[in-house]
């Protein structure tokens, strides 16, 4: 779905399907860094395996359930894994390779991670490229030979001319825009904001050292009060 209904400017892709012997899946597509994913996606995946079960019902009711998220950026969490199609299951700590379970599964795709000549022998390579670049030309060269990555093509094209669709990728162009400017113009007053707290937290650093030379002079609270601008409590707890 974009969004949670049809004129939503979130535009976050978001695909739950079925598989024949019952598993369920969610497949998200991010295109701008979110700083919790890895939650979000847990969120997702507990609320479909929860869904399953219902009150009376045994646990064998219960299917595997799959998470499946595709980034347009390198995730921050898996800097130092190469490859771009990590895959996640609940593993014991020290024998990782005795899994607990096959109903949690969770995979992250990441598409800058992608190496030009996966494409030759990966046909998910192929569906990612075609998700990030329709119209390369290499990546058409495939679609000629794949018939389903032709079929989405087609559809593509389909929606394409369909002006219900161009308004919404309209309209999520315009929302990405105003968030953008909104971040920018928070960044920069928050800037001005921390240069006015860092002159005044040296202004009070000042006043400080100036009200421990006194108090070596033995000079009155009072006095130290009034020349420093700091309180007597302040003083007196230096």
């Amino acid at each position: 779905m974009l969004g949670n209904r049809e004129n939503s400017k979130t535009g976050r892709l978001d695909i739950r399907a079925k598989f024949n012997d019952g598993e369920d899946c969610n497949i998200e597509l991010q295109v701008e860094y979110f700083p919790y994913m890895d939650k979000r996606m847990l969120e997702y995946w507990g609320s479909m395996y929860d869904a399953k079960i219902n009150s009376g019902d045994l646990y064998s009711v219960l299917k595997p359930t799959i998470s499946i998220l595709i980034t347009d950026y390198k995730v921050p969490k898996l800097k130092h894994i190469t490859k771009y199609h990590t895959k996640w299951n609940l593993r014991e700590e020290e024998f990782s390779n005795l899994i607990l379970t096959n109903d949690i599964e969770m995979h992250v795709l990441e598409i800058p991670k992608i190496d030009d000549n996966e494409m030759l022998k990966d046909e998910l390579v192929q569906w990612l490229r075609f998700i990030k670049e329709p119209e390369n030309e290499r990546v058409r060269k495939f679609m000629k030979e794949n018939k389903y990555l032709e079929q989405a093509r087609r559809e593509l094209e389909h929606l394409s001319g369909d002006p219900d669709f161009k308004r919404l990728l309209e309209s999520r162009a315009g929302f990405l825009r105003d968030v953008d400017t909104k971040l920018h113009v928070a960044r920069e007053e928050g800037k001005e904001e921390g240069k006015e707290e860092g002159k005044e937290e040296g202004k009070r650093q000042k006043q400080i050292e100036i009200a421990k030379k006194m108090q070596e002079e033995q000079m009155r609270i009072e006095q130290i009060a009034k020349i420093t601008g700091l309180t007597i409590e302040e003083i007196k707890n230096l």
